[in-house]
């Protein structure tokens, strides 16, 4: 992250550059984009907006606002983070983020949450293995049809992560001493209802067997969008047979822990770690795997 400087917006060109952010990190119509005048009124009424800047030039930003809850009641809701494409892999994003939680710790608040797309892999690992969020809500085409390079020609489904900021498992996760569980661990000991085969240059999901177990590792495409260019029959298939194994596991009580990024027998394959357990054992960072 040399040369890369982190602070507020401060002038109507800082808010185009974020504009501009949008539209590469993303390939974002237009009509989809956060308008100047929005991001203004958000960051100028007490939400969240930080800038990466590198040069003079804007690179990344995280653009957060306040949302409440009966059960937990104020929180930060974390709406958007980009990073221009080159500038992927830097440590730009996790820093971020990790000034966010100052934020939000500054402010009383205890969680952050936002939605991904729970079929991209890079961003499960980011999400789940470095930052330490879980996830106990799933919606359906929550965004309806967006035009995008991520989600064009499939359905917006998302994950609602909550990162509980203070709690000992993120803590500990942002310390670099609770880690993510490897295959290896979890292989023996994880039962796997989405069932997969290659097919030629990709692996299909085929069908999905769910049934209650303590430990459950729900498989998902290691590269979606190369799946979705190849076959988007079967990109789809696979998201509909997710959809429906998460439902099932999310309805019962499970809450999605950890991303688990397997090599078998030379192939890079993605699985999330859902455990029948309570939310208070899950931030103590308690497992079934070790």
């Amino acid at each position: 992250m040399e040369n890369v400087v982190f602070r507020r917006a401060s002038t109507i060109e800082d808010y185009k550059g974020v504009v501009e952010v949008m539209r590469e990190a993303w390939s974002m119509e237009t009509s989809e984009i956060v308008p100047v005048h929005v991001l203004k009124a958000v960051d100028e009424s007490g939400g969240f907006l930080l800038l990466a800047e590198s040069n003079g030039k804007v690179v990344g930003f995280a653009l957060g606002f306040i949302g409440y809850s009966e059960e937990y009641g104020y929180y930060l809701y974390s709406h958007m983070l980009g990073v221009l494409p080159e500038y992927r892999g830097t440590g730009i994003a996790k820093q971020l983020k990790l000034l966010q939680r100052e934020w939000a710790l500054s402010r009383k608040y205890d969680l952050v949450t936002w939605t991904f797309d729970p079929h991209q892999g890079r961003n499960a690992r980011f999400n789940f293995g470095k930052l330490g969020v879980i996830a106990r809500k799933f919606y359906v085409n929550y965004y309806g049809e967006l035009n995008d390079e991520l989600n064009r020609g499939l359905p917006t489904d998302r994950f609602m992560v909550e990162w509980w900021i203070n709690s000992r498992r993120v803590r500990e996760r942002l310390s670099g001493k609770y880690t993510p569980p490897s295959f290896d661990e979890i292989a023996g000991e994880a039962y796997f209802p989405i069932k997969t085969a290659r097919n030629g240059v990709v692996r299909n999901a085929t069908s999905v067997e769910a049934t209650e177990r303590d430990l459950v590792a729900l498989e998902f495409p290691y590269d979606i969008n190369k799946l979705r260019d190849i076959d988007l029959e079967s990109a789809i298939k696979w998201k509909l047979l997710f959809r429906d194994a998460v439902r099932f596991y999310l309805s019962r009580g499970y809450i999605i822990c950890e991303h688990v990024l397997g090599n078998i027998d030379g192939e890079p394959r993605n699985f999330y770690l859902a455990v029948k357990s309570s939310l208070d054992e899950v931030l103590e960072g308690n497992c079934l795997w070790r």
